[in-house]
């Protein structure tokens, strides 16, 4: 009977350990998906011989069998929104035209990327897809006081499992001597901010594995007024999703 009743009580503790385990997994997606800010990709359409914007075109991307995406208008732009944090593949399509897939295409919260196409005309009926890989520069042309570090710079980076330090490699940005916080343009370390998925660091600093990081938005200058009035910069860090998880451990 003892025999019996100890391996009852073991099975009862692995059923339980299991049930925990799905309830922590489902807290972590629901989580990711409530804390995560969206992004979005615009651009515009256009003949890659004359320059005119292209009508109505599809625009779209595809997520987990979904497609999202728009049609152009008659300036040939679109928009596609609201996108989680993550890479993207764009495919843009319209009758006359060679489809076009714009590949690596990063999407970060609170940013627009744009991704601009041009189609080339064909008579062919069933064209096949010219493909585009999308580049992404560390300094946005628009926003020249934010510097964008990616989930793909970070991984190939040798401070991969400390991303402080990447960050404290960037213009304008220089490491503590504490190893964990930064002065943005010679300012005091309390005067600089992290955010994580939407929401002000408890902590101080990034506080996140470099392998869960998604993007890391920093702001050395001209910070937006949502984050309050600072002295300092402010860095942002997007977490990956669940999908972009899922993903790497398949």
């Amino acid at each position: 009977m003892n025999t019996k009743s100890h391996e009852y009580k073991n099975l009862k503790i692995i059923m339980m350990s299991k049930k925990l385990t799905n309830v922590l997994l489902v807290f972590l997606f629901v989580a990711n998906g409530v804390f995560a800010q969206t992004g979005t990709i615009k651009g515009i359409v256009k003949d890659k011989e004359t320059g005119e914007p292209i009508w109505n075109a599809s625009v779209y991307v595809e997520i987990g069998g979904n497609l999202i995406g728009d049609a152009a208008d008659f300036d040939g732009k679109y928009t596609i929104k609201p996108l989680n944090s993550g890479k993207y593949t764009v495919i843009t399509k319209i009758q006359g035209y060679a489809p076009v897939k714009t590949q690596n295409v990063e999407v970060t919260s609170d940013k627009i990327t744009y991704v601009n196409v041009d189609l080339e005309a064909t008579a062919e009926l069933l064209p096949e897809f010219t493909i585009d890989i999308y580049e992404d520069d560390l300094i946005q042309i628009d926003e020249p006081t934010v510097k964008m570090i990616s989930a793909e710079v970070l991984s190939r980076d040798p401070n991969k499992h400390n991303p402080i330090n990447i960050v404290a490699n960037l213009p304008e940005v220089t490491l503590a001597p504490n190893g964990k916080d930064v002065y943005v343009r010679g300012s005091r370390p309390q005067a600089t901010q992290f955010i994580t998925d939407g929401m002000k660091s408890i902590t101080g600093d990034i506080g996140i594995p470099g392998q869960a990081i998604g993007s890391i938005k920093v702001y050395t200058g001209g910070v937006p007024a949502k984050y309050g009035d600072l002295t300092g910069g402010v860095i942002v860090v997007e977490t990956k999703s669940y999908f972009d998880l899922a993903q790497e451990f398949k």
